[in-house]
């Protein structure tokens, strides 16, 4: 069952790892398309505005992603100064207040602001919706909230003691 669940867990950050070098290689192709037809004289219209629309889903998934990976930035000095077991209280709130901020401004918030533009067209690229854009909101905060139930609940099965040196060799 565990092994099933890491199988389709790594599947799924391999597919968002995809996305994201796609997603960056097609806004870097877009700059510099903008910036070689402004050089010509007559820029492409739709460069600025794809441009904007690919900035918020690479940030939105860029940021789930560097969650996974524990890359997001963290103030460690004083709590390694702490005991083992204040430690682990410590990151279990912290997990738990990802959890709630995922599910609450990125999933919730996020899926109410998405249906709010989802009818307000891109005026360079009329098939494409604010909402499509903003729907990056959500998507992340699905993954943020998996990744931090994950984390989450492997800080509670971790002895206190363990969990001290994982985060001082981590860091």
């Amino acid at each position: 069952m565990m092994c099933a669940y890491q199988a389709v867990r790594g599947g799924v950050v391999r597919l968002l790892e995809w996305v994201l070098i796609a997603m960056v290689v097609l806004i870097t192709l877009d700059v510099l398309w903008g910036v070689l037809t402004r050089a010509f004289g007559h820029q492409a219209i739709y460069t600025d505005e794809l441009a904007r629309a690919l900035l918020v889903w690479i940030s939105m998934l860029g940021g789930a992603l560097a969650f996974e990976r524990k890359a997001h930035l963290g103030v460690d000095f004083f709590v390694s100064k702490m005991r083992p077991e204040a430690r682990k209280v410590l990151s279990v709130i912290t997990q738990g207040v990802t959890v709630a901020l995922a599910a609450v401004a990125f999933i919730a918030g996020g899926i109410a602001l998405t249906q709010g533009q989802w009818g307000q067209k891109l005026a360079t690229m009329p098939r494409l919706t604010q909402g499509q854009v903003y729907l990056a909101i959500p998507v992340a905060g699905v993954f943020i909230l998996l990744f931090a139930l994950e984390n989450l609940v492997a800080i509670i099965r971790t002895p206190a003691a363990e969990l001290g040196a994982q985060t001082q060799s981590e860091g």
